[in-house]
């Protein structure tokens, strides 16, 4: 007997040496191998990233800082932390080389902590006296000789933005490994990019928007009348496009066709459209209608949303009540569309006579929408804003539709040319016909011309070109030779956002925003709400009866005799003073216990969790256990 319990314990030795092995030679075998079992797989990349890392035109070096020291009683941002580190090693595992992952715990006064702050990253205090923490990551890439090194950082990973962690980080990879700024094209019928007043013979400055992009970018101004789209241009810009030659939209046309981006602001009422001052009366709006008939949408330049939910409050003048312009839209997080990383961040967009945009019927394309107006709006005429009118005058007869408008969307898809002849011959005066074959291709190089998309085309389509104007979101002031902007909206961070992604690769643009990696518990905050709103209602009749009851109290209490002013109550009022007061009390009960009772279903299903965790599980596993050693003891008697 002694010499089975001495192989018996023998045997265990064994098996737990094999489990020890086993497991060592997995990791090490199957190191690339995971397993996503989270609901939105929120440590799975998506395609888009996969590609991107494995396609970067040189390898990056990711420098991810965390103060893991100093953070050890903050385990909310330790979770944090090591859930962006894990989506890094993704990143590292899927790029096939192209990226490597350094993960640096900069303690104070170290040489890793003067490293953090050479690349720009910023110390925290997370608490009061505590040693600054530094969560944040620099991506380089080129060995820095001749300026060729590129860097871009995160100065600290912000939790508002964990939804779009995948999509920060592969841009960063992306833009850091470029050899070059991208480059963007810009056509516009506005003095966006800066001009010359002839009146002052000075020079105008550039809109607050192009000086944001021009950090950022190679920026390319085109003339209205480009009849070629270079090929290095990576993203075309175009605001507000009044009167475009056929020959330019036929370069527009092929540069989409060619996979070109494009971002177009269109506008039913220009405001800065130089000819309002010129010729009052005249047409103030923009649009591509062959191009966009081509794309699947449509665009009405002879109305504007007027929305009395979104409607600013403006003054009407000194000593007068300000009030709703219905034309002047401040758009909230409310106000999103499907889920983008152009909008997903920002907070408040100031729109100033804005179109809406709408899908063709029948149109093959992915018509995406971005910004939206609220139900309390309709479609109002152009006409209501001209030069002179009152813009109280809008509230006359406003009757909202009930339906939201698209003011911004996201076209998508495989699409025809909108000029199958080929080059169009600009006649003038408007109307033009499509050249003849044979007479093009005397005068055209012998080029070819597309007649349809390469790939899917990815076109931005937004229905108003007043919001980049300084006026609706920053005000601009000189400071010591400066233009320094304070933003009081999100305008131009929503151009930024969209030129970034456009310019972008179409990998880069496919990565779908993340979930979010804190999970609460939904059935409890279900029944929190239901109780919450049981209670109220519950709280709303007790509150009431019981002011109910205190003034009658109080009308009782007033009752004074006619001799003096002492309060003499009869014996039947003094009852009903008694009555009145124990209902008050009762009254005040009540309230206690419906608040007591708030939680009662949440703390019985906190009761049951902790038995079946604590209790339940453990059993469970014990009674397992209790049965494999009498199997084991039966089949060794035996």
């Amino acid at each position: 007997m002694k010499t089975k319990r001495l192989f018996s314990g023998m045997g265990l030795v064994v098996v737990a040496g094999i489990v020890l092995v086993s497991t060592v030679l997995f990791d090490r075998l199957f190191t690339n191998t995971r397993i996503d079992l989270t609901e939105n797989n929120l440590y799975t990349l998506s395609e888009g990233s996969r590609n991107v890392v494995a396609s970067l035109e040189r390898p990056v070096d990711l420098f991810f800082f965390f103060s893991k020291t100093a953070t050890k009683d903050a385990l909310a941002w330790r979770n944090y932390a090591k859930q962006v580190r894990e989506l890094l090693v993704e990143f590292e595992l899927a790029s096939e080389g192209n990226v490597r992952l350094h993960v640096i715990d900069p303690e104070p006064f170290s040489e890793e902590e003067d490293q953090a702050a050479e690349y720009g990253l910023e110390a925290v205090n997370l608490a009061a006296g505590a040693d600054p923490v530094y969560f944040g990551m620099a991506v380089v890439s080129g060995d820095g000789g001749g300026g060729t090194q590129s860097k871009e950082v995160v100065p600290f990973f912000q939790p508002d933005r964990q939804e779009l962690l995948e999509y920060d980080i592969a841009r960063m990879m992306y833009q850091a490994s470029r050899v070059k700024k991208p480059k963007v094209g810009l056509i516009s019928n506005l003095e966006i990019n800066g001009g010359f007043d002839m009146m002052s013979q000075t020079p105008k400055e550039p809109w607050f928007v192009m000086k944001q992009l021009g950090q950022l970018f190679e920026i390319s101004e085109l003339r209205d009348d480009v009849q070629e789209i270079d090929a290095d241009i990576d993203l075309l810009v175009v605001v507000h496009p009044k009167d475009l030659p056929l020959t330019t939209l036929f370069a527009i046309d092929q540069f989409v066709l060619r996979g070109g981006r494009l971002l177009v602001f269109v506008d039913p009422f220009s405001e800065r459209d130089p000819m309002g001052a010129q010729q009052p009366g005249a047409d103030l709006s923009s649009t591509l209608p062959r191009l966009f008939d081509a794309w699947g949408v449509r665009f009405d330049t002879t109305q504007f949303i007027g929305d009395y939910q979104l409607a600013l409050q403006v003054s009407s003048g000194q000593g007068q009540a300000p009030f709703k312009h219905l034309a002047i839209l401040q758009l909230t997080d409310a106000n999103h569309g499907e889920k983008d990383i152009t909008t997903g961040q920002l907070e408040s967009l100031n729109f100033s006579s804005a179109g809406y945009l709408m899908p063709a019927e029948g149109a093959a394309t992915t018509f995406k929408p971005l910004l939206l107006s609220s139900e309390s709006a309709m479609p109002l005429s152009v006409a209501k804003i001209a030069t002179g009118k009152n813009p109280k005058d809008l509230a006359k007869g406003f009757n909202p539709t009930g339906e939201q408008y698209v003011l911004a969307a996201r076209i998508s898809g495989a699409v025809k040319s909108a000029f199958p002849d080929g080059v169009p011959v600009d006649e003038g005066g408007g109307e033009t016909e499509a050249a003849d074959k044979e007479e093009l291709n005397k005068d055209a190089s012998n080029k070819e011309y597309l007649t349809e998309s390469v790939n899917d085309i990815q076109v931005m389509i937004v229905a108003d070109s007043d919001l980049l104007t300084d006026r609706l979101w920053t005000r601009v002031q000189a400071y010591f030779g400066q233009s320094i902007a304070q933003p009081f909206a999100d305008n131009g961070s929503f151009f930024v956002n969209s030129v970034d992604a456009l310019s972008g690769s179409s990998d880069l643009i496919s990565i779908r925003s993340r979930g979010r990696f804190i999970r609460p518990f939904t059935v409890v905050q279900d029944m929190r709400y239901q109780a919450e709103a049981a209670f109220r209602e519950k709280e709303e009749q007790l509150q009431q009866q019981l002011v109910a009851a205190e003034q009658k109290l109080v009308a009782l209490q007033n009752q004074r005799d006619d001799s003096g002013n002492m309060l003499t109550l009869s014996p039947e009022q003094e009852a009903e003073l008694i009555k009145f007061q124990d209902q008050k009390l009762a009254i005040r009960k009540q309230l206690r216990e419906v608040q007591h009772q708030l939680n009662q279903d949440i703390d019985n299903l906190d009761m049951w969790l902790k038995v079946i965790n604590i209790a339940l599980v453990p059993a469970l596993l014990t009674f397992f256990a209790i049965g494999i050693a009498m199997y084991r003891r039966r089949s060794i008697s035996i």
